[in-house]
């Protein structure tokens, strides 16, 4: 028996979101691991809230997940991967500007497809809005310390 085209579009969705959602756990990760050995106080508060933000976006992604009648718990199990590289501080602030980036690639790959109902849009809209607006205290924070 073929899917309908409803569930294939809900397959669809549910693939993309999922997509995001490990990319939103790895970068979570990431930021943890870059925290760590940072000794400038400012530097590290900010690393942590973008740690925070990212874990935020991907609690509510997952409930969306879950309400979609996918599966989210697996997804944790397979980011228990290899610990992250240590990085020289200096160049910390632009891992962290190239990983923001290829998160906000993501972000507009899910929102430019047809299939993604439009209230998962606003939501989606809302952690774009919120993971660029980092991007941008990045941006300021990296200017400062030049």
């Amino acid at each position: 028996m073929q899917p309908s085209s409803q569930n294939l579009a809900q397959l669809h969705t549910l693939n993309k979101l999922t997509h995001l959602l490990k990319a939103l756990q790895e970068v979570k990760k990431k930021y943890e691991a870059f925290a760590q050995g940072i000794k400038n106080t400012q530097l590290h508060q900010t690393i942590v809230s973008l740690a925070m933000e990212n874990n935020q976006y991907a609690t509510e992604l997952s409930s969306l997940i879950r309400s979609l009648g996918g599966e989210t718990e697996s997804i944790n199990d397979q980011n228990e991967k290899r610990p992250e590289k240590k990085i020289n501080e200096k160049n910390i602030l632009a891992a962290c500007q190239k990983t923001e980036m290829q998160l906000v690639n993501i972000y507009k790959e899910v929102l430019n497809e047809s299939y993604v109902y439009d209230s998962f849009k606003k939501m989606i809209s809302y952690q774009l809005n919120g993971v660029t607006c980092a991007f941008h205290k990045l941006k300021l924070l990296k200017g400062l310390q030049k």
